[in-house]
């Protein structure tokens, strides 16, 4: 028989968790390695190899990886003697792996490592060791992903972009900097043409009250350029009106994975510490607003849906719907029994001096109750007269300065951060002395001195470990708020700054425009005949505005 046949066939496995580790799309440093190790083993022959390109052996499960299901079928068929990798973390990173490489011992396949020798299971005590093992990697893999997120977090809170696609609007460009792997490390710069784009969007969400749908209707047919397809659908717009990159400020922590991906509330996302200025294509007022209107339609939906919403205040922060020609539909209700005002609008006919006959559009404003005391209003006359009363409301506006109720805003906000991370520090610190003492009985359990098993054991702390890791990520959400603690503009700041010239833009803007501008200052109108009280949003001194026209139109106008 000769040597060939006598020497042992040996197959290795490659393997990196992500492409960044990847050199020219192959791994050739466990190569050399494997073929170094397997020189000097005489009766050792190279067989094969398996390579796993990007991979997470902490992520997926030994059923999720084909290449190791095709190691284990070529096991079964006894095609290789020897499967060799450099750690064991390269099989896995779970102790189920420990159940993986007992499986290929049945088979007869002996499993090593370079690091670690060869992996045994014959023995009560070998199964153990590799159960240990691959737990320890697992362990390793957390605190590994733990750090890279903190990396994460620490460079967007510096204003420093963290990787991956560049988003709509600007386009990645090298920084002249290079990253400790040896990478040519790159950055954010505007793309003016898009950034444009971005700019409408923003405008007719804020200004139009557009939603993502009609905003993707009117970029399609203004024949925009989609970004990857031939049309804007709602799912991009709303990418685009979430992400605080276009006012300047990156942001991480936007999702968590619970089996699925979850979106968090912009108030718990971790933002830069400060504004990247060279980054900002909206200013942060208008990023602002756009949320504010986008939650407050959430909210009216959730509650259409029978949903509870804890701030019932916010459903009339915008209109729900901004179509339509009367301004005051969502605001105006009935002073009698306090239904919403309805839409009663008709069509007439008017012949003309040719004999043309025309339609003519007739504004009403009706109480669906139909109250005796008068359930009929005109277009003309309601917006007439609320309209007066607004514009005489925005010259005294001019002189109210929001400083210090913002800033007691703040402080509220400050504290009520300061207390929780006050919370979360004392929960830790239980958490770690609970670690540390049951890592420091490990030793007992291995010898079987301990009351609970090493395996009762491992998933105690890894418990632990995961309620600890959970608390880090609440306290670094909590952090975030506490710096961004009153940053975000009120209605209040919204309107100081557009009072210069609300008049003329109101004059001169479109009927969904207006209905934007008014639902900023007005929350509620009650109409009780030829009285009318506007509740406003900001009110000077705590009052309201309250108006008495004695010429009013006949009921039924």
């Amino acid at each position: 028989m000769d040597k060939q046949a006598e020497d042992k066939r040996v197959r290795t496995l490659l393997r990196v968790s992500s492409r960044q580790q990847l050199y020219d799309n192959d791994i050739p440093v466990q190569r050399a390695e494997a073929k170094r190790y397997i020189e000097l083993h005489k009766d050792w022959t190279f067989d094969r190899e398996y390579i796993e390109k990007a991979v997470s052996a902490y992520k997926n499960g030994v059923e999720d990886r084909e290449v190791l299901q095709e190691i284990l079928a070529d096991a079964r068929e006894r095609k290789f003697d020897i499967l060799l990798t450099y750690m064991s973390d390269r099989i896995g990173r779970q102790e189920e792996y420990s159940f993986y490489v007992a499986a290929l011992n049945q088979l007869g396949i002996e499993v090593w490592t370079i690091k670690d020798g060869q992996l045994k299971t014959q023995e009560h005590i070998d199964k153990l060791l590799n159960y240990i093992r691959f737990w320890q990697n697992e362990g390793e893999s957390k605190k590994t992903g733990m750090r890279v997120r903190d990396t994460q977090i620490e460079l967007v809170k510096a204003g420093k972009f963290v990787g991956g696609k560049a988003p709509y609007g600007y386009r990645l460009v090298p920084s002249g900097k290079v990253s400790n792997h040896g990478r040519l490390l790159k950055k954010l710069e505007i793309v003016e043409e898009n950034a444009e784009v971005v700019r409408t969007i923003y405008g007719l969400a804020v200004h139009r009250g557009m939603g993502y749908e009609k905003i993707a209707k009117e970029l399609n047919s203004q024949g925009i350029p989609a970004i990857t397809t031939d049309r804007w659908k709602a799912g991009t717009i709303r990418s685009i009106l979430t992400n605080p990159i276009y006012k300047g400020y990156l942001a991480t922590g936007r999702r968590v994975n619970h089996g699925s991906l979850v979106r968090l509330d912009r108030k718990d996302w971790i933002y830069s510490n400060e504004q990247v200025r060279e980054l900002v294509i909206v200013s942060q007022q208008t990023w602002e607003k756009a949320q504010e209107i986008r939650e407050a339609r959430k909210a009216r939906l959730n509650t259409l849906e029978g949903q509870t919403w804890k701030d019932h205040k916010a459903q009339n922060d915008v209109p729900f719907n901004t179509g339509g020609r009367l301004l005051l539909t969502g605001m105006a209700y009935c002073g009698f029994c306090g239904k919403k005002l309805k839409n009663g609008s008709y069509c007439s006919h008017q012949t003309t001096r040719d004999g043309e006959r025309k339609a003519v559009f007739v504004g009403r404003y009706i109480c669906p109750e139909k109250c005796p005391q008068r359930y009929c209003y005109s277009q003309k006359y309601l917006e007439g007269v609320v309209l007066k009363v607004v514009e005489d409301f925005m010259e005294q506006l001019k002189s109210i300065d929001p400083t210090e109720e913002l800033q007691r805003i703040k402080n509220r906000q400050r504290e009520a951060a300061r207390k929780e991370l006050k919370v979360i520090g004392k929960e830790q610190s239980a958490l770690r002395l609970d670690i540390q003492t049951l890592e420091g009985k490990l030793p007992e359990a291995i010898r079987g001195d301990y009351c609970f098993s090493p395996e009762r054991l491992a998933a105690m702390i890894g418990e632990k470990e995961r309620a600890y890791a959970k608390l880090d990520q609440k306290a670094d959400l909590v952090k975030s708020r506490l710096l961004k603690s009153g940053e975000q503009n009120s209605d209040m700041e919204m309107l100081t700054v557009k009072m210069p010239d609300w008049k003329e833009e109101f004059q001169n803007t479109d009927s969904a425009t207006r209905k934007m501008l008014l639902s900023a200052l007005i929350e509620k109108i009650e109409v009780r005949d030829n009285d009318i009280t506007i509740k406003c949003k900001v009110r000077p001194g705590g009052l309201l505005l309250k108006t008495t026209d004695k010429e009013v139109p006949e009921q039924g106008l």
